[in-house]
């Protein structure tokens, strides 16, 4: 596993194939590894390279909801 980039909003990795078995493992050994809190939930895309590939992962955004006094903006 290279560590091509890690924040505590993106991350991208060059995994082996047997590495890219694991996504979750591999994104949270990463962030433990830079100092930073692993990710509850994370959206994550992989670029398949014949012996391994490319991850792109950050964390999941929460669901917004609306409050009571939130109202949709109408457009015409």
């Amino acid at each position: 596993m290279v560590t091509v980039c890690v924040s505590s909003e993106a991350l991208a990795l060059l995994l082996s194939a047997e590495e890219a078995a694991d996504v979750r493992y591999a994104v949270r050994v990463s962030l433990e590894n830079a100092g930073l809190e692993p990710w509850h939930d994370l959206e994550a895309e992989y670029f398949d390279r014949g012996g391994g590939g490319l991850l792109i992962a950050r964390p999941r955004s929460p669901l917004r909801r609306r409050g009571p006094y939130q109202h949709r903006i109408r457009r015409r």
